[in-house]
């Protein structure tokens, strides 16, 4: 959901404290609130065109390595599969993009659009910073909302089918670790007419090839034809070797449901209450004990 606005104080801020961005944009004209949680994202309209303005906020400074960020996202631009920045600051968190025209898909296309995408970044060779690992992601998350017992017995079940999980895994593919987009949510998708951008690189990262899928399925909750069509994309686009087995696409898929679900906790124990974040977490959990279950069976 976006809505106009009359230019809000926190760009006229940015502006003014980021010289840069007047000199690339000019004068903002108006702003457009994009949807976000972790930030403030506007589409300006301003003297020199049209822009993408990322805000941090304030409350979750720190969270992000900006750094990496920036090196990441400048690695996608390279490969033509993130937007290319025209101001970016690390130590700000401020991000400024040149904006794009949206163009809806046809539900069987997202998914092809996707795999070639993924495919593409996984098969780059990138060396991006930082690392992604979904058990030391879910061990950080549970070691965050252990001040609120009663948080954690909501996922105490999870627990145990994790080690359960654990016995069954034969490791990543032989320890490969790809270029990952790690949040590959409907939102960071943008399609245009002429081209398929990822966007928001905020938890970009090395990682194993099953992260970014799994995540993929599970945000834009994928029938079972949809998750072939992206698989089959993903590998005719240079990743064949690096696509994940049948059993380490679904574990990772509940471990990915459980990062969810704690995510959803975390909320609870900052107390937010901008939406229903144990219900969110419930039913998160509850997927991942069902998928845990059929594949222990």
């Amino acid at each position: 959901m976006t809505h106009s606005t009359a230019v809000p104080p926190d760009i006229r801020d940015a502006f003014q404290t980021h010289a840069e961005l007047y000199e690339i944009c000019g004068a903002v004209q108006a702003a457009m609130r994009q949807a976000g949680l972790s930030n403030r994202v506007y589409r300006l309209e301003a003297d020199k065109g049209y822009f993408f303005l990322r805000l941090p906020r304030p409350e979750t400074a720190g969270m992000v390595d900006r750094f990496s960020e920036a090196w990441n996202i400048n690695i996608a631009a390279r490969l033509s599969i993130g937007l290319p920045p025209v101001f970016c600051e690390p130590e700000s968190g401020v991000l400024l993009t040149r904006a794009v025209e949206p163009a809806a898909l046809a539900p069987d296309d997202l998914p092809v659009h996707l795999g070639q995408a993924i495919g593409r970044l996984h098969a780059s060779g990138a060396n991006f910073k930082g690392r992604l690992s979904a058990d030391q992601v879910i061990d950080a998350q549970k070691k965050a909302v252990s001040s609120r017992s009663d948080l954690l017995r909501e996922v105490g079940a999870l627990d145990e089918a994790l080690v359960e999980l654990a016995s069954l895994e034969t490791g990543s593919l032989q320890n490969v670790l790809v270029p990952s987009h790690g949040d590959l949510s409907p939102g960071n998708c943008l399609a245009t007419s002429e081209k398929f951008w990822l966007i928001d690189w905020e938890y970009s990262a090395m990682a194993e090839p099953e992260w970014d899928i799994a995540y993929t399925v599970l945000e834009h909750e994928f029938s079972s034809a949809q998750e072939h069509l992206l698989l089959e994309a993903y590998r005719a686009n240079g990743s064949a070797q690096r696509c994940p087995t049948p059993r380490q696409l679904e574990i990772m898929k509940v471990k990915c449901d459980t990062v969810s679900a704690l995510w959803a906790l975390e909320q609870l124990r900052q107390e937010s209450d901008r939406t229903d974040f144990l219900g969110f977490a419930r039913e998160r959990r509850d997927r991942a004990l069902s998928r845990a279950a059929n594949i222990i069976r």
